[in-house]
């Protein structure tokens, strides 16, 4: 829970976080930090080294390993506390509600708000993303660290959600206002709504008619969800789509099918609701999509510093 996460950070100095980001950047070498390597790199007396290794162990921040050498490893507690101070730094975050708004499969939210008092939703990736799993920068990418993959899957999720936000929210799609992204995470707008399975009353048509716009949006960029259904929209001021990391680029090999099945899933909610969902119109409007967004989303992976 964030809250353990919360108190931890809270009794963290200084030199503690930069013993803990010298272990994250050693793991670009090894799973197990080497405790020789980390007192070389730090530039502190090794009784403060030791005193700092010693403390985020304490608070689970830390893994240690005895053989064949002593070494370290972050938690997963550990890397949202990296993740937390950076967006605190950068003043994305001032704080975070103690339980979750909302719990799946490869993420967890939490309510928040900014300095500035503005409400947001701060999204910890806990799995990695499906799209490019297959794929060849994908697998290069993971591969230089196959010791910590799963930690870098979730680097890379956080990073696809990012991606397919920015773009649709700027070319006029319902989506959360993405907002910053730090590691695993993904700081966005909070949107104040219901899940779109849990109503039931509301303006339908007026509903179907923002995911149809959403969705011809995300088209044009050449962006398929990948995985839209009444549990991945909420109806609120307008209807926004969320849960974008997995989204499949226009020209990737399944992304017929994924939209074929996101779409059919929408007429499906909505035809119970009375409502028509023009899925054809939307089948017909692929062949004005950018087929080329999925190759950019790639260079930015094969760029991206991790």
């Amino acid at each position: 829970m964030i809250r353990s996460v919360v108190d931890a950070y809270s009794q963290l100095a200084k030199r503690d976080l930069r013993i803990l980001r010298i272990i994250e950047a050693g793991h670009r070498r090894y799973e197990f930090v080497p405790q020789r390597l980390v007192e070389r790199w730090a530039r502190y007396r090794k009784e403060e080294v030791r005193d700092s290794v010693r403390r985020l162990h304490f608070l689970g921040l830390l893994r240690r390993n005895l053989s064949p050498y002593l070494g370290w490893r972050i938690t997963a507690a550990g890397y949202d506390v990296l993740a937390l101070h950076t967006l605190r730094m950068k003043k994305k975050v001032l704080k975070l509600s103690p339980t979750p708004i909302g719990v799946g499969k490869e993420s967890v939210v939490y309510a928040g708000e900014s300095p500035s008092g503005f409400k947001i939703a701060a999204k910890f990736h806990r799995g990695g993303v499906s799209v490019f799993r297959h794929g060849e920068a994908f697998k290069a990418k993971i591969s230089r660290y196959e010791h910590l993959g799963h930690v870098y899957e979730t680097r890379l999720s956080a990073l696809a959600e990012f991606y397919a936000l920015e773009k649709v929210f700027e070319a006029g799609g319902y989506v959360p206002e993405p907002l910053a992204y730090n590691r695993h995470v993904v700081v966005m707008q909070y949107v104040d709504g219901v899940e779109l399975y849990r109503l039931d009353a509301g303006e339908f048509a007026v509903i179907a008619q923002d995911v149809l716009e959403t969705l011809r949006v995300a088209l044009r960029l050449g962006i398929v969800h990948g995985d839209l259904s009444p549990y991945n929209i909420i109806a609120g001021r307008r209807a926004y789509i969320i849960d974008w990391p997995q989204w499949v680029p226009l020209g990737h090999p399944v992304a017929a099918a994924y939209l074929r099945r996101d779409l059919h899933n929408m007429a499906t909610y909505f035809k119970e609701k009375g409502v028509n969902f023009p899925v054809e119109e939307l089948l017909n409007a692929v062949g004005e999509g950018d087929v080329y967004g999925g190759e950019r989303f790639i260079e930015l992976i094969k760029t991206s510093l991790l």
